[in-house]
């Protein structure tokens, strides 16, 4: 477990989702996020519109994920050898809850009161859980064009990220245990794909029939070790037919997103893990009248720690390993 005082220690192994009644459908997802430790008690207990000048500054540290729920999802209950730790020096000391609507009859009056039901216990687990969040950055730099019967997306979770997060902490790997793969109303299927010493492995995770309306976490038959020199991608396909607009990267329901959240044992400080295409090469990309070869661009690697901290090579530019297409195994 975490070292330090574990005097006041418990473990959280039970997450259920409190939807209010009839707001099935306005509930889109539910993020819980750890917040620095130095949070202003000002701020403690009070709610505000995410990313909107009316909220704190001090919220912008609230950046690490700790769990997440998606429409359609149910309860999340632990492995019994792992659980979330509460309660030491190196434990979240606040959380945030922000809780993302969709509200496209724009309904007024509504006064929403749904919200997480967390469930813990002073028997403690032989391990710490962690979630990385890995594939796309939330950016307006993914973009899908209009009228596509198939348009497909990919996020990185470089070699360099996992390397450097690994060998300063964990050098014989982490175990992934579970995986919620999240995209909006564009997403027809999301696949997570595994390379180490570039070879591909058995797919991580997979849905090549991915509902909006249906979220849940994937429990791994068996759970998978990521090690040093691993590469994960998140590949999201898209259908864009019935749209004549371009779709950006985004918040809204009607923006894309293309993520998988990770949930794995040991926990290591390393909280996302993800790429955004780089802006001079894809404005090039699109610029382009003729193209005499496959354009594979590269991506600026987002690895980041808790507490807004990053590692060394945040804001690299690194080049996505070679992906045969389509992936030749469908099944973990």
């Amino acid at each position: 477990m975490a070292k330090g005082d574990t005097s006041q220690q418990v473990v959280l192994f039970l997450v259920e989702p409190v939807i209010q009644k009839d707001h099935e459908s306005l509930v889109h997802h539910i993020l819980l996020y750890q917040c620095s430790s130095t949070l202003n008690d000002s701020v403690v207990g009070y709610g505000h519109e995410c990313y909107h000048p009316n909220m704190p500054d001090s919220f912008l540290t609230c950046e690490t994920v700790i769990f997440a729920w998606a429409i359609g999802g149910e309860g999340f209950t632990y492995p019994h050898h792992v659980g979330l730790s509460i309660g030491t020096a190196t434990d979240p000391q606040y959380v945030l809850m922000e809780v993302h609507y969709d509200n496209p009859s724009y309904l007024e009056g509504k006064m929403d009161n749904s919200g997480l039901r967390l469930f813990y216990t002073p028997d403690l687990r032989r391990y710490d859980a962690g979630v990385i969040e890995a594939g796309l950055w939330v950016s307006l730099f993914h973009n899908i064009p209009p009228g596509m019967p198939e348009f497909m997306s990919e996020g990185h979770c470089t070699l360099e990220c996992l390397k450097e997060a690994l060998d300063a902490e964990k050098p014989s790997g982490i175990h992934i245990f579970a995986v919620l793969l999240h995209a909006h109303l564009a997403g027809r299927a999301i696949r997570v794909r595994h390379f180490h010493n570039s070879n591909e492995q058995q797919l991580l995770a997979y849905d090549d029939d991915f509902d909006f309306n249906f979220q849940e976490f994937q429990y791994l038959k068996e759970e998978r070790l990521i090690l040093p020199g691993d590469n994960l991608v998140t590949e999201c396909r898209y259908s864009t037919v019935n749209r004549s607009y371009m779709t950006w990267g985004g918040f809204s329901t009607r923006n894309e997103m293309c993520l998988s959240y990770l949930l794995y044992y040991p926990r290591i400080n390393l909280t996302r893990c993800a790429s955004i295409p780089d802006i001079m090469e894809q404005l090039q990309f699109i610029g382009v009248k003729e193209i005499y070869r496959p354009v594979r661009l590269p991506v600026n690697v987002r690895c980041s720690k808790t507490d807004n901290a990053e590692w060394t090579i945040q804001g690299m530019m690194a080049v996505p390993p070679e992906t045969e297409r389509p992936n030749q195994e469908n099944h973990s």
